[in-house]
């Protein structure tokens, strides 16, 4: 689905020219950031002024809007008449469900505070006392009250920051441990024996991606993983032309790995694929569609010709300990490169020579078009600053 939807967007938006959208005026900006600073609630970032926090959220807003990439420019698919890519890519089915999701106020609020705290800001909500007293103030006291207190060290209430938790969720003593042998099962195909063996032509290479469930509360969970081509230059997607047909254009640019037998504890997928940078797009725990983009700082990595580029696993958690105390879902990732090699070495094991551990940097970014925008940190992968 993630592909689908990445290339009805495209098409949509290649018809005609990206314009660039309006510009709003400075006093306009502050006006409308103004809206998240209630007398309950606020964002706060010690040592920000109220220009950083108005540039923020108006940088934020227009990227939940779709309208702006997380580094500023304008998305190619771009119309000003669209709510967001995916509204005006999709008119029914699924893609009409989160355009109308997007285009309603409450999934853009949400995705715009994911963004805000994406970049290191914190809602800070206040006692009902504090509240009160914020509301009896006269005009220029609460923009001089706003104005210290967005960028204040030490601030009152209950304080909610961004964590990984999706990516790694919380240690939490009552799962309880699954056995986990190697080798794991292995998929290279539909109803596709996987010991027949499977050659790289000259010039091609492989994903190998995993799906571990090491837990009770992992077991018998489905999953799904969008793995997208990238444009490191663009700081954008990779888009399949329209044309593509017409010039015999083989080059992979998105694809959802989805996992194969829920009721295997190890379970590997072998895709092959063009070499090139891609991104792991987006993700999903259960039997479900995957709805979110980690467009705000994914993780990306590259594959060189001849070789299987290894990603890791993925433990799909449809509800499990978040780091905020909560509980939400969560595709924990890690890697165990040594079951990776045995299921190989059992399998496939031509391929075993060409397997090399991908090396993943997180914080790339691209143009947000999904229901959920949010950023997916790999725990060892090398960081960049997502923009």
């Amino acid at each position: 689905m993630f592909a689908s939807l990445a290339a009805l967007a495209l098409v949509a938006g290649q018809s005609t020219p990206a314009p660039k959208p309006p510009e709003d005026t400075p006093e306009e900006i502050a006006a409308d950031a103004a809206r998240d600073l209630k007398d309950s609630r606020f964002y706060n970032r010690p040592g920000a002024t109220r220009a950083d926090y108005d540039a923020a959220w108006q940088a934020c807003r227009l990227i939940a809007r779709g309208s702006r990439t997380p580094t500023g420019s304008v998305p190619m698919f771009y119309n000003p008449a669209m709510i967001s890519p995916v509204a005006a890519g999709l008119a029914g089915g699924i893609g009409g469900l989160i355009g109308g999701a997007i285009a309603q106020g409450q999934q853009r609020r949400e995705n715009r505070r994911e963004c805000l705290m994406a970049r290191g800001w914190r809602l800070v909500e206040v006692s009902d006392a504090e509240a009160a007293r914020v509301g009896t103030m006269s005009d220029a006291d609460r923009s001089a009250y706003f104005n210290g207190i967005v960028g204040a060290t030490e601030v009152q209430g209950k304080t909610t920051v961004w964590h990984n938790g999706f990516a790694e969720p919380a240690p939490y003593d009552l799962r309880k441990p699954v056995a986990i042998a190697a080798p794991g099962g292995l998929v290279t195909g539909k109803k596709v024996d996987p010991k027949v063996p499977v050659t790289l032509e000259p010039g091609a290479a492989a994903i190998l991606i995993g799906f571990r469930r090491p837990d009770d509360e992992s077991a018998g969970k489905s999953a799904s993983v969008a793995i997208a081509r990238y444009d490191a230059a663009g700081s954008d997607l990779a888009y399949r032309p329209r044309d593509w047909k017409k010039t015999g254009d083989k080059t992979s640019y998105g694809l959802t790995v989805k996992s194969a037998d829920k009721k295997l504890p190890l379970e590997y997928h072998l895709i092959r694929v063009t070499p090139g940078d891609y991104v792991v797009a987006g993700a999903a725990p259960g039997a479900v569609a995957i709805t979110n983009s980690f467009c705000l700082g994914a993780p990306r990595f590259s594959v060189a010709a001849g070789e299987v580029a290894y990603l890791g696993e993925f433990a799909p958690y449809t509800t499990t300990a978040m780091p905020g105390g909560e509980r939400g879902p969560a595709m924990a990732w890690s890697r165990n490169e040594g079951d990776a090699r045995a299921t190989l070495a059992a399998l496939q094991p031509a391929l075993v020579p060409a397997m090399k551990a991908a090396q993943l940097t997180n914080g790339a970014t691209y143009a947000c078009s999904a229901m959920q925008m949010t950023m997916y940190r790999v725990p060892d992968g090398t960081d960049t600053a997502a923009r």
